[in-house]
């Protein structure tokens, strides 16, 4: 995506942006888990290079006009001397994701607030003074409001979501992770719906490994789409799951890992790119990514749906 000023990305993240759906085409790409400290911390650092993790596939990201990802840890100067930090992380491995072509990252997981919500808002805002936009974050006592991004004149909304949301109680007026209750998500959404073309959904939950989807996963993405979304994109499970076709939209129910550091555990991931025309999907493509010795996402295979795969009764695509 065009790098913005970040003043006018906050400006489009926290407002309602007016226009209409453009006919040209655009790419949505999605990453699963990114988590910047331990291992990969040490692979950038030690080569003072912070894209370090992302130089395989970084020309994808960047050929994508909104690229997306799952930010697993918390890069602020408070986090190295938290005791419950389980993945701190040099803020300046930030800047890698904006090199690499980031331009809206969640928040939304059950990592991100392990040191203290002041560190979580401070991760926000570096990112955000890196020119990336952020989403998965509530300020109590409204709900989450949407992040919109821009491209080709189409209003990109996201909202996210997690399973947990760390053991910090959120105070009213400062930033705290938005959980996956059901109600609540679907007030969000519905909410969101007239100010965007295109709506995601990221859902941060599911079970430790598990190749398919859970029941309580179904559930949830579900009934995101049903309360208006156009995508969902899952992750947490640190390995890919299915991608689903529900109600002529779809559902990718984990992404895995995209950059992490625990290879006895797992090194797959995946990313899935959506092509938009007028706000339609035209064309899905499932890029499957394994991670190096050296801590970066290579891309190995990848599956493309398009034309009649993309309508038809609601089925599991892989």
């Amino acid at each position: 995506m065009r790098r913005l000023p970040t003043g006018v990305l906050c400006v489009l993240a926290c407002m309602t942006v007016l226009g209409c759906r453009s006919s040209a085409g655009i790419t949505l790409l999605f990453a699963g888990d990114i988590m910047l400290g331990r291992a990969v911390e040490s692979a950038a650092s030690s080569r003072r290079d912070w894209t370090f993790p992302f130089r395989r596939v970084a020309t994808r990201l960047q050929a994508a006009d909104v690229a997306f990802g799952n930010l697993e840890c918390v890069a602020a100067t408070a986090a190295a001397d938290a005791a419950h930090a389980m993945f701190p992380a040099d803020p300046r491995s930030l800047e890698g994701l904006r090199e690499a072509g980031f331009d809206v990252m969640s928040l939304a997981n059950n990592h991100t607030a392990d040191a203290g919500l002041g560190a979580l808002a401070e991760m926000a805002t570096r990112l955000g003074d890196l020119g990336i936009a952020v989403t998965g974050l509530r300020y109590l006592p409204a709900g989450q409001r949407p992040t919109i991004l821009r491209a080709n004149g189409l209003r990109v909304g996201f909202l996210a979501y997690s399973w947990s949301a760390g053991e910090f109680l959120p105070r009213d007026g400062e930033p705290s992770i938005a959980r996956t209750r059901r109600d609540e998500m679907a007030a969000d959404i519905v909410a969101a719906r007239g100010e965007v073309d295109y709506l995601v959904v990221s859902l941060h939950m599911g079970a430790d490994l598990a190749r398919r989807s859970g029941a309580g996963q179904q559930e949830k993405a579900r009934a995101a789409i049903d309360a208006g979304a156009d995508l969902v994109v899952g992750h947490h499970p640190h390995v890919p799951q299915e991608v689903e076709r529900y109600r002529d939209r779809f559902i990718a129910y984990s992404l895995g890992d995209f950059v992490f550091d625990h290879p006895d555990l797992s090194v797959d991931g995946a990313l899935i790119e959506v092509t938009l025309v007028a706000g339609h999907p035209v064309r899905l493509a499932w890029l499957r990514t394994r991670i190096n010795p050296e801590m970066q996402p290579e891309v190995i295979g990848e599956t493309v749906w398009a034309g009649e795969a993309l309508t038809g009764p609601d089925a599991s695509l892989n």
